[in-house]
């Protein structure tokens, strides 16, 4: 018999759309299954007497009574929603927050800010943790972090970052509070990126478009979080125990549009050095031909760039390269030897070999867990 399997995820969302297309790929190669999209969530159908009707569940599961109500109906579900319920253990497949904020403070890190803040709603536990981690790495490279806790008063927010030391590196919990950011600077006069660069969590591409400037953002790996909370119901519904409750999924990459398209650096030479960096890193890069350019010993250009963003020149080429193809493996079919030669990659070997460095595995294998 086809079971039947309720999607119950908000599809206004990117994120929702992207995570129903993962459980419906997963779907449509292991299956059949008969699938039901309900986008309002779980409360609606509650509200309207509606028994589940179905054999398996893939929810947001945002509150105590949705959570009481799926356990009542005694059916396999999985929890896509970072919320923390208390009593609640649905196996769960969420974003890993902590390797999110990695990805920002790198990504401003490697822009040469010294300062930095946090937008998002302190009440969401999922947002107290991404910030934490934040903070956390931040701490541990000698750095501190500002926190804005009311992003929906509009007043208090344009004092605060006019308050703010500039320039500036602010990580916003998800694109609708980057939107808000970015909306603040320009009617109060604060420049972005100049004054204040602004990332999101989770990029929206419409919503990157929709802002002005357009707004980078940290792709999560919606798809695959679909494609494991498909994957675990599947097993769940032939009986299995599952023993692992929470499943991080790494996110994929940074995707650079305008709001962090800037250095804050006062060294204008090793401004122009990134800048050749940027531009060039796709490129069989020698420090020769940065020093061309910039002409000095190429012990003071490690030492002056070290300093102005925190890593070597070489650190700071692997980290564009594995950037760029992070998202390349994930998003396209091309083949990873070419993916290779036009992140930079001087062969397959060596790109296989940075990856298992600094990601704890091969492109491949990367490029399987990013498409579930």
């Amino acid at each position: 018999m086809v079971p039947t399997v309720l999607i119950s995820i908000d599809t206004a969302t990117t994120w929702g759309r992207r995570i129903v297309s993962g459980v419906l790929d997963y779907a449509h190669q292991n299956g059949p299954w008969h699938v039901r999209i309900e986008p309002d969530g779980l409360a609606k159908r509650m509200a309207a007497g509606k028994p589940l009707a179905a054999d398996g569940v893939v929810a947001r599961i945002g509150s105590q009574a949705e959570a009481e109500w799926l356990k009542m109906a005694r059916k396999p579900a999985v929890n896509v929603s970072s919320i923390n319920l208390e009593r609640v253990d649905f196996p769960r497949v969420i974003t890993n927050q902590a390797a999110s904020a990695k990805v920002a403070a790198d990504l401003f890190r490697g822009r040469g800010f010294s300062h930095f803040a946090y937008v998002g709603n302190p009440a969401a536990g999922y947002v107290q943790v991404q910030f934490a981690h934040f903070e956390e790495i931040l701490a541990e490279q000698g750095q501190t972090c500002a926190f804005f806790a009311e992003s929906d008063n509009e007043k208090k927010l344009a004092e605060w970052l006019r308050a703010l030391p500039k320039p500036c590196g602010v990580f916003c919990w998800g694109p609708s509070m980057g939107r808000q950011v970015i909306d603040a600077c320009l009617e109060n006069g604060i420049r972005v990126p100049d004054d204040v660069a602004v990332l999101g969590s989770d990029f929206d591409d419409l919503l990157s478009r929709a802002s002005y400037p357009p707004q980078s953002g940290i792709r999560y790996a919606c798809e695959q979080i679909g494609g494991q909370a498909a994957s675990l119901l599947a097993r769940m519904m032939r009986g299995e125990k599952i023993a692992d409750r929470d499943v991080e999924v790494e996110p994929l990459g940074v995707v650079e549009a305008l709001s962090t398209d800037t250095l804050a650096v006062e060294d204008r030479r090793m401004a122009d050095a990134m800048r050749f960096i940027l531009k060039n890193y796709d490129q069989p890069i020698r420090m020769e031909e940065i020093l061309k350019s910039n002409p000095m010993s190429r012990r003071a250009m490690e030492r002056r760039f070290r300093r102005a963003f925190g890593c070597t020149v070489a650190e700071q080429i692997r980290q564009q390269r594995i950037n760029r193809a992070r998202l390349l493996l994930t998003s396209t079919d091309e083949p990873i030897t070419l993916i290779s030669e036009k992140c930079g990659f001087s062969s397959y070997n060596y790109m296989s070999r940075v990856f298992n460095e600094v990601l704890g595995m091969s492109p491949r294998e990367f490029r399987n867990r990013g498409r579930a």
